[in-house]
């Protein structure tokens, strides 16, 4: 076990989830400009890519953690 990948995966796993519940806060994924012509619109893309990218960085991160574990 590799004490160093687990705590890593978990760190990952962690940025990702927290991406997932605020999705809002962290980097916009929409142009401004479509930030000021269709707010709702924005908001909307805005979540589904936040969501997209969390979830990329949650698996990648419980990858690591498996990763890990078997080293």
């Amino acid at each position: 076990m590799n004490a160093t990948l687990v705590a890593s995966g978990l760190v990952l796993a962690a940025i990702g989830a927290a991406a997932i519940a605020n999705p809002l806060r962290i980097r916009s994924f929409v142009s401004g400009r479509t930030w000021k012509r269709d707010p709702e619109r924005a908001e909307l893309y805005q979540r589904i890519w936040a969501y997209a990218v969390g979830a990329a960085v949650v698996l990648t991160g419980l990858a690591v953690v498996a990763w890990g574990l078997v080293a």
